[in-house]
């Protein structure tokens, strides 16, 4: 197992102050509707620009020519590109300034529903991106928290690994999902087991106490994805939780190396003070536009309920926390 996002220094640069792609930067933070993710693994690295849940476009870098980048992205943005003649997508000097491409794929993104829906309906993807700069790259000195990484997964050397490491947890979540369709399959849906748990965390973040937060974000229409997310979190705090409890030292030297990183592109505020030493994993669930006359709240506590008991464990997500997030940036800390 490894977590650890951190760019190498010859991608990061490219980002940084007088970096080849700091215009980037700033077209990026420019536009409210836009946002960052930067990642890698064992075998490649990316810089992503997203629109809500749309992901406009990848850059990797070619190793082997320096100079040359690599613009990618999901099929249908691709085949928008060539529909329109934009040629935003394929390989380029990475010397050359291609924002009016950009803006070209954006402005045919907004004027087409098909492509629009992961912003426009003001749902998942619209808050989180609200989010995501908030705590990011507009976000401010005193902010209690700032956010680390986005898609987070810890990652494996290869497939066996994964199946043994991951596959353990999924077991146990599975098998879950499985009894509470037992329990009340009309309430809580049928054949849980079926559905995709996944291993990718919305959001890792750092708090001024030294705290991990471990988020899932869910809009306030998803009422069986708020009452289902104990299962989704669960899984994510397992996860992380026995990642760090195995690698402690390298699990605090990613975190302080993903955050200078961050600081110094300028996708986390520099001014923002971290903590001494991590302190530890903390939960957490945000939910926008949140509407107490549905049932996820009730149904949220039985689900919850029932975890407790199938897994013979009191303190299971004894720690969650549970948020609402505003389109006014406020974020209110719900009493449940």
């Amino acid at each position: 197992m490894y977590y650890d996002r951190t760019l190498s220094l010859e991608t990061s640069a490219l980002l940084e102050q007088n970096g080849k792609l700091r215009w980037l930067f700033d077209f990026v933070k420019s536009h409210e509707e836009l946002d960052f993710l930067i990642g890698k693994n064992n075998s490649n690295e990316w810089l992503s620009i997203y629109r809500g849940l749309s992901r406009i476009l990848t850059i990797n870098r070619l190793k082997r020519l320096p100079n040359i980048i690599k613009i990618s992205a999901a099929a249908a943005y691709e085949a928008l590109d060539k529909k329109q003649n934009i040629q935003l997508y394929g390989k380029r000097d990475v010397n050359e300034n291609f924002i009016d491409k950009i803006t070209a794929i954006i402005n045919e993104v907004r004027n087409d529903k098909k492509f629009d829906r992961y912003y426009i309906n003001k749902k998942e993807g619209y808050f989180q991106n609200i989010l995501s700069r908030s705590f990011g790259i507009c976000g401010e000195a005193d902010d209690n928290f700032v956010i680390l990484d986005k898609e987070a997964v810890v990652g494996y050397k290869d497939t066996a690994e994964k199946n043994k490491e991951f596959g353990k947890f999924q077991y146990k979540y599975k098998a879950l999902q499985k009894e509470i369709s037992r329990i009340n399959a009309k309430r809580f849906g049928s054949n849980l087991e079926k559905k995709a748990l996944g291993n990718e965390l919305d959001f890792l973040a750092l708090d001024k106490e030294g705290n991990i937060l471990l988020i899932e974000y869910k809009h306030g229409t998803n009422t069986s994805g708020i009452y289902l997310s104990p299962l989704q979190i669960g899984l994510y705090y397992d996860i992380f939780s026995e990642f760090m409890l195995r690698n402690p030292k390298k699990f605090e030297e990613s975190i302080y190396s993903m955050l200078n990183q961050r600081q110094k592109i300028g996708l986390i505020n520099s001014d923002w003070h971290p903590p001494a030493a991590i302190k530890g994993i903390l939960p957490v669930l945000i939910i926008s536009k949140y509407n107490e006359k549905t049932t996820a709240k009730n149904n949220f506590f039985d689900i919850l309920k029932i975890a407790r008991n199938e897994l013979l464990d009191k303190s299971f997500l004894s720690d969650l926390q549970i948020y609402q997030f505003s389109e006014n940036n406020d974020l209110e800390l719900l009493s449940w």
